[in-house]
């Protein structure tokens, strides 16, 4: 009797995906990415939704890599610097009581103005080739954006593990993304999505769709977009303030709409990566 197509599917061994981050790298691009966005509320990891990083990827184990700072500030009182690492230890603890979860640490070396990382690379590259060699997993996600780990994303390519890297596009050479069978460009989107939800429920996104305003919006200001060109137009119509695009790259029109007069632009600039030139006279 002939294998039919089902028979050959459910055969097939399960994916199973194992996530690997360089907390040093997200911690420092989910900052950059939303501290605007987030008033500049001091970031740190509780601010992080770690569980949600975890199902983005559909990731079966997630090994998180950091290092714990033992080194004192400058001026820092000594009951603020033990502070300081009783709270690092205990985020890092938050992360490990995580289902799927595992948390290993390096070291800060240097001095108070010049903090390097110390064996995060190297922990990180022993346990993605321990895994690859034991076929614990068959595809290897990596959030991290070192030049550092080409070498180790090659091997584990030529060894037949399917490897993804996950980081800023703006901040990630060509050959780094090319080392890799695909390539994920992480944005603010990805960022705010991570988020704890009491901030984004302080902070929530504004509302988006191609509606043009009505008739009886008012406009506050006009302006173009940087290097693009495009016309861009504000608006407000009772309490609601509206960022209108008439025609931009795609053809299509955009209007992303809030409570809050600034928020639509700032939303637009984290989002799409383009600053907007107003017009010196405001209408």
């Amino acid at each position: 009797m002939p294998i039919t197509a089902r028979q050959i599917i459910s055969n097939q061994p399960p994916e199973i995906i194992y996530l690997f981050i360089d907390g040093g790298y997200l911690r420092d691009k989910y900052e950059k990415a939303t501290s605007k966005w987030f008033n500049n509320e001091v970031v740190d990891l509780r601010n992080i939704n770690f569980a949600a990083i975890k199902s983005h990827f559909k990731a079966k184990k997630v090994f998180y890599y950091d290092c714990l700072d033992e080194i004192q500030n400058k001026n820092e009182k000594d009951e603020d610097f033990e502070a300081r690492k009783s709270k690092q230890k205990d985020d890092f603890n938050q992360i490990r009581s995580l289902e799927g979860y595992h948390v290993k640490l390096g070291s800060l070396v240097g001095t108070p103005n010049n903090k390097r990382q110390k064996e995060v690379d190297v922990l990180l590259t022993v346990d993605m080739m321990n895994h690859t060699i034991r076929n614990n997993m068959t595809n290897a996600v990596l959030i991290a954006g070192d030049r550092d780990f080409k070498p180790v994303v090659e091997s584990l390519v030529n060894m037949g593990m399917y490897v993804k890297i996950a980081s800023d596009p703006r901040s990630t050479s060509s050959e780094f993304r090319y080392a890799a069978d695909n390539y994920i460009p992480l944005s603010f989107d990805n960022y705010y999505s991570w988020s704890s939800q009491e901030l984004r429920n302080k902070y929530p996104i504004p509302k988006v769709d191609r509606q043009r305003p009505s008739n009886d919006a008012h406009l506050l200001k006009q302006g173009k977009v940087k290097v693009k060109g495009y016309k861009a137009e504000l608006f407000q119509k009772d309490n609601e303030f509206i960022l209108f695009f008439e025609n931009r790259e795609d053809g299509y029109p955009l209007r992303i709409s809030s409570d809050f007069e600034e928020r639509p632009e700032i939303y637009y600039c984290l989002k799409y990566g383009k600053e907007i030139e107003w017009d010196c006279m405001n209408l």
